[in-house]
């Protein structure tokens, strides 16, 4: 029983004993871990792993086998990639608590890790260690008691001393080396002691470097920012400077590290070692060799976790009776005043005893393992673990200047209370598994103290598998206070003073021996009866900082007049914020009377009052309100498994006003809020900003003047800029506060710092972005800008068919324009009008081309003259030609392109249009940019959506008033497509290529932002109209048929030729000879070989063989990839050799189809006809026009495409109609591909001359043959 006399004036030094035991953890208050000579990390690792483990994992370590893959910054778990020592695969190690030896976790996957830490997990953990001590893991900020830091270095490297102090104090350090040097007192054992004098006031140094390539610092200094103060760096620098980066090797003490090499063999230098080992040195150090090759090293405990053990090998019969056991030695005078002995002998029969003689053994030594069984053999590592000198080790390592430690303690007496700690810490551990190891014929004694060594004098003693808990009891008399300290045995209290071994960690009550359950409750123990208490205490301090916390901990009771209980009463509720990485996190408090508890399941709460304790009974229903209105302000609040507290990341946080509203919440319910002070990452201010703004006009921008105000702080543009450019929402303030922009100042002002260029208070933004002022609408005070935007919306965004109505149509147009035609053509028009460029887009049928031609008529009606130039691909030429003369005919026009186009300049402006393709602009282009022109139009423009391609740079060099684009398909890819036809049109408008590389193209292709594509809308709406087929269905027929000309490049056009002159010199003399009627066999193969030509030379079946050279190949190729969409398409041939090739370009350009011809079984083609039309992944559906009339309905598709026409109608329209039919939802759209200059243009003219016939009369080909005259068919071979 410990009495003590407690008086208002007692306890201060009872405290400070117990303050010093509470901080004794390796933790700052910020939860950063003190680098220690042996941190908490290494500690666990030394107790838990094996020393093969150990080596294995270090080696793993030390060969960068180990590699950080992530941080949870919310639950503090890490986890690290692990490769193998042996192999080349690698494992997932997991690691969490790592603060807390005591709760530290980690797990790995290898199939190894069946004991406490395996290889791996070592690894990691010495990779952790490394991470801590460099301060690579945790950003917050760091603590450091220059008393004691480690900082990793194998010699002294400048780089490292940057590393681990400031610019700043690296350059006082540099002076301190030079004029104000350090008076040295000690040089030895790799150990530099020195004293700075710095005016009058003395700084003590020391330097010890160790073996793990790290050297212990000292000084007492104040320096808490950095591992290395000035007078540390200072030190290391002048010994740099005079004796060089490895003057610690050379006051070594090899000694020390020959005897570590002899103790791997169980020897030291006092033994004799004559015939068995000598030493040979190289680069200045000493090595081992064994020279009597019967010495093995000291075996080490092998890990099951390591490897699968094998079954141990028959022994003899006479020997099988020899184990091992234990003698728990009491002769020791040395604190814990016991020692763990190995001892042999042979086993008694039925009987857990030696009989005879009984050998004592030496651990240090090697001790054979396979003489004993194979069950005893853990127990020689487990006992060499805890002999003294692996003790001492153990403390030592674990001891600022640890080497020290043997020296400056003498006696028992000399024990600090740091030290037992440590040995509690090392001891606890390993006893536990020694004595789990013991088996049933693994005999236990003890020896008594005083009495000899020898088998008379042991008494067998039982180790209990039953962990002791301490029990504390308090009762107070008067000015009395007695405690009584208790550990619960079985079902009975036993007093702590009863026990027969002088120590709190091993117990003895007569023949059985007990463990604490923890190695702090040990410490706890020693620490509570070694105390000496003077008068400077008061009990209820004593009772407020020790005693509670420790009635939480263990099991206590206090006497009656000590305790008074409180009915239950409702807790005022408070709320605690901090920060943990990117996480925000909320602690919801309770206070009762002065008391603050935790979330938690307690009942009742423990509170000092008057020098009693207080149990007031918590209100469990009302901190559950209080914890469930906490946790719906926000879907993403979570409480981290195992803590008391709910965190949200930042980009849930700073996002949807969420800040403002938490505050606005917590005043409501008039929630006190605590610790908004000490936030750094969340420090936002309270307040909204308040923004004013002045816009004036210019000739082509607006001069916008902005302030931004959060009560007084004012914003920088600037910062706002630099924010809102990496999708911040929070700015810094000049009070240190971050000024939170609300969502609705985004979505009003975020644009306008996004376009704008920024200029001290005023941002400058172009006209082109009118939409991005248009926001600000309600705050612009001039009226003239007010009306300005005004006319522009109405115009430009405004769906108002009559916006328009004083642009007329043109009297000279050949056609009459549908409702949306003339939309288009009128808001072409008003671009003019304002000279702004813009981009027609709509989908692929409705008439791009008649808009755009209505137009220019417009024009030249309204200015007089017209110089335009039409860039197109080369295939839509003779489609331009052909709108021409059948909608404009009075505007004029030129074919600028092939080898035989003009090269005089002049000639160019005697026509109203000039129409060209790409690869000519590329290579006229210095023609181009002679003079000035009126338009410059793109047709599939977004041949230009590379915007650093010659032939983009090309279109952007061409001085003219204005510019159009024409596109079905402005964005095929991504964003990025969009930014070069807009550059063409209106340069400038959306920045220059990295800006909107980085603003736009990156935030919506990779992160789907929805704000970014809202914006981008925003900027190129008014400069962009579409409409789909969808939207002005009702303005459409039913069925829309479409010629689309192609032009043949010179070789395919060369093979024509060829056959074309032959084949008519052939029929028109056959024709003179025989007559037209024994002439159409004739006629008919060769027309057919002519339009086998016209899809592909290739597909001819000659004697010769041809390449593919197909000029419809290609176009279809690109209308399928450029214009499609989300449209599914028919495509019709004849000839199944052209089905053929059109298959192997799809498969090349990795475009799904589906294919049927006449040869397929219904099974195949229902198949097939069942894919297309459920399948959205299938666009295209490739079909024999013969096969093409068997009843197919295909109604998902809308376009069709017909490669070969012919003249017969009936086969044609029964194509079409496979989509065309009943069931169809949409307008049909259908092409037919005819070369130029060819048979297929002429077939074309013929059926038009003898339409009537060929619908009434002519069902197939024989009977077109015989209604044509010689004319005709000179006509087709012309």
């Amino acid at each position: 029983m410990l009495i003590i006399m407690l008086s208002s004036r007692f306890y201060e030094e009872f405290l400070t004993v117990f303050v010093k035991f509470a901080t004794c953890p390796r933790l700052t208050e910020k939860g950063i871990l003190k680098p220690m000579a042996l941190s908490t990390i290494i500690k666990y690792i030394y107790n838990f792993g094996s020393d093969e483990v150990i080596r294995r994992g270090k080696r793993i370590f030390l060969t960068q086998g180990v590699k950080l893959i992530r941080k949870d910054e919310l639950t503090n778990q890490l986890i690290f990639k692990v490769r193998n020592d042996q192999y080349y695969n690698q494992y997932t190690v997991t690691i969490s608590k790592y603060h807390d030896m005591n709760l530290i976790q980690a797990r790995c996957q290898c199939p190894y890790n069946m004991g406490e830490i395996c290889r791996h997990e070592a690894a990691a953990l010495f990779q952790l260690n490394d991470l801590i001590i460099n301060q690579s893991l945790d950003s917050s900020q760091a603590h450091f008691d220059q008393k004691h830091t480690v900082v990793r270095m194998k010699a002294i490297e400048l780089k490292s001393l940057r590393l681990y102090t400031s610019n700043a104090l690296f350059d006082e350090a540099d002076h301190l080396s030079k004029y104000n040097k350090a008076k040295i007192s000690l040089l030895e054992n790799e150990q530099v002691e020195a004293q700075f004098d710095i005016d009058g006031q003395l700084f003590d140094v020391r330097l010890k470097r160790n073996d793990d390539k790290s050297f212990d610092t000292y000084c007492n200094c104040d320096e808490t920012r950095h591992p290395l103060c000035k007078h540390k760096t200072a030190l290391f620098l002048q010994i740099l400077n005079n004796n060089g980066a490895l003057y610690f090797d050379t006051i070594r003490n090899w000694e020390n590290q020959k005897n570590k090499l002899l103790s791997l063999y169980g020897y030291s230098l006092t033994d004799d070692l004559t015939g068995k080992f000598d030493f040979y040195y190289q680069d200045g150090k000493p090595f081992l060799k064994v020279l009597d090759t019967s010495i093995k090293k000291v075996s080490t405990q092998q890990a099951v976790v390591e490897r699968q053990i094998p079954e141990p090998a028959a022994v003899p019969v006479s020997d099988s009776s020899k184990r091992l056991g234990l003698v728990l030695n009491l002769q020791e005078k040395d604190f814990p005043f016991f020692g763990i002995d190995l001892i042999e002998g042979e086993i008694k029969l039925h009987v857990n005893e030696f009989a005879g003689t009984i050998s004592k053994l030496d651990p240090s030594k090697y001790i054979n393992p396979e003489v004993y069984p194979f069950d005893d053999r853990d127990l020689i590592g487990l006992v060499r673990k805890v002999q003294r000198g692996e003790i001492e080790r153990y403390i030592a390592k674990n001891s600022p200047f640890g080497d020290l430690w043997g020296n400056i303690r003498h006696s028992s007496n000399d024990w600090t209370q740091e030290s037992k700690n440590l040995l509690y810490e090392y001891l606890h551990p390993r006893l536990l598994k020694l004595f789990n190891a013991l088996g049933a014929r693994n005999p236990f004694y003890v020896l008594e103290e005083g009495l000899p060594y020898k088998s008379s004098s042991l008494k067998t003693v039982r180790y209990k598998h039953h962990q002791l808990y301490p029990i504390i009891h308090v009762n107070r008399k008067g000015s009395k206070v007695e405690m009584t300290l208790q550990v619960q045995v079985d079902d009975a209290s036993v007093a702590v003073s009863e026990n027969q071994l002088n120590n709190c960690v091993l117990f003895r009550f007569d023949d059985q021996l007990f463990l604490t359950q923890k190695a702090v409750d040990a410490a706890n123990l020693d620490l509570l009866m070694a105390q000496q208490f003077s008068n400077q205490q008061t009990w209820e301090t004593f009772l407020r900082e020790k005693m509670l916390p420790l009635s939480r901990q263990y099991e206590t009771h206090f006497s009656e007049g000590l305790v008074e209980y409180k009915p239950k009463t409702a807790p005022r509720n408070v709320l605690y914020l901090s920060e943990q990485g990117a996480y925000f996190i909320l602690k919801p408090m309770f206070e009762y009377y002065q008391d603050k508890a935790e979330w938690n399941d307690d009942t009742s709460i423990s509170s000092i009052d008057d020098g009693k304790i207080l149990i007031i009974q918590r209100d469990k229903e009302a901190e559950n309100r209080f914890v469930q209105m906490i946790q719906s302000l926000h879907t993403h609040l979570k409480k981290p498994e195992f803590e008391n507290h709910f965190a949200i990341h930042s980009k849930h946080a700073l996002q949807k006003n969420w800040f403002f509203l938490f505050f606005d919440k917590m005043k409501e319910e008039n929630i006190e809020v605590y610790g908004y002070e000490q936030l750094k990452n969340f420090k936002i201010h309270k307040s909204k900003p308040t923004t004013r703004i002045h816009i004036s006009s210019n000739l082509d921008w607006f001069d916008t003047e902005i302030e931004v105000d959060f009560d007084g702080q004012a914003a920088q543009l600037s910062d706002i800029q630099k924010a809102l450019s990496v999708k911040q929402n929070y700015i810094p303030l000049g009070d240190g506060t971050f000024g939170l922009l609300p969502e609705e100042w985004l979505q009003k002002f975020s644009l306008l710092f996004k376009m704008a260029d920024s200029k001290g208070k005023k941002l400058k933004v172009s006209k082109y972005n009118f939409s991005v002022i248009d926001e600000l609408y309600d705050m612009i005070d001039d009226e003239d800008i007010r009306q300005e935007l005004s006319e522009k919306k109405d115009m430009l965004l405004s769906e108002n068919p009559e916006r328009f109505q004083h642009i007329l149509i043109p009297e000279q147009l050949k056609a009459e324009l549908r409702p949306y035609q003339v939309a288009g053509f009128q808001w072409l028009a008003y671009l003019d009008h304002i000279k702004w460029g813009g981009l027609l887009a709509d989908d692929m049928g409705l008439g791009k081309t008649i808009q755009t031609l209505t137009f220019l008529q417009h024009y030249k009606n309204i200015n007089g003259v017209l110089s335009a130039i039409v860039v197109c691909p080369t295939t839509l030429l003779f489609n331009w030609e052909n709108e021409i003369k059948k909608f404009t005919p009075e505007l004029t026009y030129l074919i600028h392109h092939g080898p035989s186009r003009t090269v005089n300049a002049d000639t160019l402006r005697d026509y109203n249009i000039i129409i060209s393709t790409y690869g000519t602009l590329r290579s006229d282009v210095s023609m181009f940019i002679k003079d000035e022109w009126d338009y410059v139009i793109l047709d599939e423009s977004q041949t230009i959506k590379n915007p650093t391609s010659k032939v983009a740079k090309a279109a952007q060099l061409i001085p003219c008033k204005n510019r159009f684009a024409l596109s079905g398909t402005p964005m095929q890819n991504n964003t990025f497509d969009i930014f070069s036809q807009m550059n063409f049109l209106n340069p400038g408008m959306l920045g220059n290529k990295e800006f909107f590389k980085e603003q736009f193209a990156k935030p919506v292709d990779k992160l789907q932002d929805e704000e970014t594509k809202a914006h981008l809308r925003k900027l190129i709406y008014p400069f962009l109209l579409r409409r789909t087929k969808e939207q002005v269905a009702r303005d459409l027929p039913e069925k829309t048929e479409i010629t689309l000309y192609c032009e043949m490049g010179a070789a395919q056009r060369s093979i024509y030729e060829s056959y074309k002159n032959m084949y008519r010199s052939q029929i028109l003399g056959t024709i003179d000879s025989q007559g037209i009627e024994r002439s159409q066999f004739a006629i008919l193969q060769g027309l057919m070989k002519l339009r086998q030509i016209c899809d592909s030379p290739a597909i001819l079946k000659d004697e010769q063989s041809y390449d593919n050279h197909s000029i419809k190949l290609d176009e279809l190729l690109r209308e399928l990839q450029e214009n499609i969409g989300d449209h599914k398409v028919l495509v019709f041939s004849q000839f199944l050799g052209m089905l053929s090739l059109i298959r192997q370009s799809l498969t090349e350009n990795e475009i799904r189809y589906q294919y049927f011809d006449g040869s397929y079984t219904a099974q195949q083609r229902e198949n097939a006809i069942r894919d297309f039309q459920d399948n959205p992944d299938c666009r295209v559906f490739l079909i024999s026009l013969k096969a093409g009339g068997m009843g197919l309905n295909l109604t998902a598709a809308d376009y069709v495409y017909l490669i070969d026409p012919w003249w017969n109608p009936a086969v044609e329209q029964q194509a079409i109609d496979r989509t065309h039919r009943i069931g169809q939802t949409q307008n049909i759209f259908a092409y037919r591909m005819i070369c130029k200059d060819t048979v297929e243009e002429k077939i074309m003219t013929l059926k038009e001359r003898k339409n009537l016939l060929v619908k009434d009369i002519i069902s197939d080909d024989s009977q077109m043959i015989k209604q044509l005259t010689k004319d005709d068919v000179a006509y087709l071979f012309s």
